[in-house]
């Protein structure tokens, strides 16, 4: 096991977890966090299309990706409303097609313009779904929704990473992640087990003020987080491996770059957010 990787893990753990559990999530460090996080994931997002010729706009579709994280975090703290949100989503859409128009070459300007709107799909949009989680609570207090799904996910992935190191032998997906293996998934799964049981015993049953869940609720979200966790990550290797890139940045030593680090939380969030609407509201 590289010691390295895990002393930097649990450095950054001991930084972030404080501040998660401290600062109400209304404060607006909270939203610059927020934007740091999207913002460089977008970027390093964009990075990957570059390396394969894709010449997708990196300061239009990152600038126009953090106006839709800043407008869900300003109708999440009752600013603006929920039309208003997604005539702002239309905006940036709509103004990521209207860039074709700048290009003679109309092959060049597709390949631009598809390009760009993924990466605004895959960072801005299912991030804003961690700040949806983030401040669906009491404002005054932390935000505990998103700290919750952060946690199970990096529990999720280290029960992945030490179960895969210490018995993977059957191969998950060979051709996108020839390390990942059904062993690593059990592991993620457990670990996750864990942290929900641990979570909902010291919590009283509670994910945030606002909602509550069943021990059958955090049994179910134990299995379903590290099933569609390890599928972001999937995408994320798939987004790699055809650039043949290993890691989407080296900013970090052994974890990667930001992408790197919540290509899981990307997905984890919007399905946490999906499960409270339909069964814990």
């Amino acid at each position: 096991m590289d010691k390295k990787r895990i002393l930097i893990a649990l450095g950054i753990g001991a930084v972030l977890i404080p501040l998660f559990t401290t600062v109400p999530c209304s404060n607006l460090f909270g939203l610059l966090g927020m934007m740091l996080f999207a913002g460089f994931g977008t970027w390093e997002f964009y990075g990957l299309l570059h390396a394969v010729g894709v010449d997708a706009s990196k300061k239009w579709g990152t600038a126009s990706g953090l106006a839709f994280i800043a407008a869900t975090w300003f109708h999440m703290t009752g600013q603006i409303s929920n039309n208003l949100l997604w005539c702002i989503l239309l905006l940036v859409i709509a103004s990521n097609l209207f860039r074709v128009l700048a290009y003679t070459n109309l092959r060049k300007g597709l390949d631009s313009c598809m390009g760009t709107i993924l990466g605004i799909v895959y960072v801005p949009l299912l991030w804003s779904f961690v700040v949806r989680l983030f401040l669906c609570g009491d404002l005054s207090q932390p935000g505990w929704a998103a700290f919750y799904v952060i946690l199970c996910m990096k529990m999720a992935d280290s029960g992945g990473y030490f179960f895969g190191m210490r018995f993977g032998k059957h191969k998950l997906a060979p051709v996108i992640s020839p390390k990942k293996s059904w062993e690593g998934l059990l592991g993620g799964v457990v670990f996750c087990l864990a942290v929900n049981i641990v979570w909902w015993i010291v919590s009283k049953g509670r994910i945030n003020s606002a909602v509550s869940f069943s021990l059958f609720h955090a049994i179910i979200l134990s299995v379903l987080f590290p099933i569609v966790g390890t599928l972001g990550d999937l995408v994320e290797s798939l987004f790699k491996r055809a650039v043949d890139v290993k890691d989407s940045n080296t900013m970090i030593y052994g974890l990667g770059g930001i992408l790197d680090m919540v290509d899981s939380i990307l997905f984890a969030a919007p399905l946490l957010y999906i499960y409270i609407e339909l069964f814990l509201r």
